[in-house]
């Protein structure tokens, strides 16, 4: 990432951690001018947002949940079939293996692999700079 956007990603990391302690809304400090800064190495999390989920409900039973911003015409989300549906309960199963397999393979304990961080931390730590994914092509 070029020192210049990696400086303002900082500053916005730093007020989102002191907007965020006052109970504001915060959006995520990674977006630069409305855009993802690192949007072709973007998280999981990132990429499925918007997406119609399938997940199960409290009571066991399978619901769709989305963004209120998406499907607003009536009837939209009737239309939809498991195949157009990302399932959420798959997904976070999966990834939670994964994590769990890179905490044991990096030395942590297993009780890392449930820790959530925060991308302002992620985005503050020292020493670490955010990939550039064109770098991580090999030929």
């Amino acid at each position: 990432m070029p020192a210049q956007v990696r400086a303002r990603v900082e500053a916005q990391a730093r007020e989102v951690i002191v907007r965020e302690a006052q109970g504001e809304t915060v959006a995520c400090p990674l977006l630069l001018d409305d855009r993802c800064s690192i949007y072709e190495s973007r998280p999981l999390i990132c990429r499925t947002q918007g997406l119609p989920l399938l997940m199960e409900a409290e009571d066991g039973e399978q619901e769709i949940d989305f963004c209120p911003l998406n499907f607003t015409e009536a009837g939209a989300v009737d239309d939809l079939d498991e195949n157009h549906l990302a399932p959420l309960d798959q997904l976070n199963l999966r990834l939670a293996l994964v994590n769990l397999q890179h905490c044991r393979e990096t030395g942590l304990a297993d009780g890392a692999s449930g820790e959530r961080v925060k991308m302002a931390d992620i985005a503050l730590e020292s020493q670490t700079s955010i990939p550039n994914p064109k770098s991580q092509i090999q030929g």
